[in-house]
């Protein structure tokens, strides 16, 4: 089902810091993960080495999206997007746009300028309102930051988590975007059950479909581990981080030596998505005791949980 050949997608978890505190995120949400927190990112020249072109003659997306990182805060996240760059693809960055300078941010859109690129600024509301699931963001850095990285010619679309307290502010917020010069604004529902998100009611059958196989897609970790997504790698991490095993998917992990199978520090990236902890994984599809992870979040849904909204600016 994946090979390196066809891969399409890549999603880059850079680093294990973050300098806000999001009520959803696994940092919040485990007990388990504290030990790997604010500790590691990918270094350049292990990207470079794990890492090649032409290992992947079929990618379109270079996504720098991680389960607890902000990626902007790589010591190294410019070199980054260069050797990226040279990959001739599209380059996609998530951030909560509270770090950094206006002239970092006026750098950064100068070093995308002439590459097919988005920025997703999560943003959560007006005014300060996103700082109510975004804690320690500062809206007023963000909007500097943004307004800094849009007039100096980046491409950037405004992500909008949905909660009870903030679906009021939708229409004011996309208007503002509209202002403010974003290509995009895209409005999410989440699937965590947890975290406060607002839900949508939706037809679901038992069947899995996953969803980064369907886009050719894999995530690696900031650990240099390669897995299937991203909705498997916070079990991954509490893991690697204290040992805690929660469902199946965690015996697998172990049953496949942790790291030794699927990190790129001892394993060729294609060894780890064409071999057996993969294949492991899309058998148990076809079972009755499917990796549960991929059983709540790709069971067969009627409706995408992210509506986009393409702004054209005159």
């Amino acid at each position: 089902m994946w090979k390196t050949e066809t891969v399409e997608w890549i999603d880059i978890e850079l680093t294990s810091y973050c300098n806000i505190n999001c009520t959803g995120c696994l940092r919040q949400q485990s007990d388990n993960v504290s030990s790997i927190l604010n500790k590691e990112y990918l270094k350049i020249s292990d990207i470079k080495k794990w890492l090649n072109k032409k290992d992947f003659p079929s990618i379109k997306i270079i996504n720098f999206c991680g389960s607890i990182d902000e990626p902007t805060s790589h010591p190294e996240f410019f070199e980054v997007l260069e050797y990226f760059k040279t990959w001739n693809c599209h380059i996609n960055i998530a951030t909560n746009g509270s770090i950094r300078t206006e002239n970092w941010w006026k750098k950064l859109a100068l070093l995308l300028r002439d590459c097919s690129h988005n920025i997703h600024f999560g943003i959560d509301g007006l005014n300060g309102l996103s700082e109510k699931y975004r804690v320690n963001s500062n809206y007023d850095k963000v909007k500097k930051n943004f307004r800094s990285f849009i007039s100096n010619g980046g491409k950037a679309i405004w992500q909008f988590i949905v909660f009870d307290w903030n679906e009021h502010q939708i229409e004011d917020a996309y208007n503002f975007s509209v202002d403010e010069g974003f290509i995009g604004f895209r409005k999410i529902y989440s699937h965590r059950k947890t975290s406060g998100e607002k839900k949508i009611d939706r037809y679901e059958s038992e069947e899995i479909e996953c969803k980064y196989a369907k886009q050719k897609r894999i995530f690696i970790n900031h650990l240099g581990n390669v897995i299937p997504c991203c909705h498997l790698n916070s079990e991954t991490l509490e893991i690697l981080a204290a040992e805690k095993i929660k469902t199946n998917y965690g015996e697998l992990f172990l049953k496949h030596g942790k790291q030794l199978e699927t990190n790129l520090k001892y394993q060729k990236i294609n060894e780890v998505i064409e071999g057996q902890f993969f294949e492991d994984i899309i058998k148990s599809w076809s079972t009755k005791n499917p990796i549960k992870k991929c059983h709540t979040t790709c069971k067969k849904k009627n409706y995408d949980l992210f509506d986009d909204t393409k702004i054209i600016n005159n």
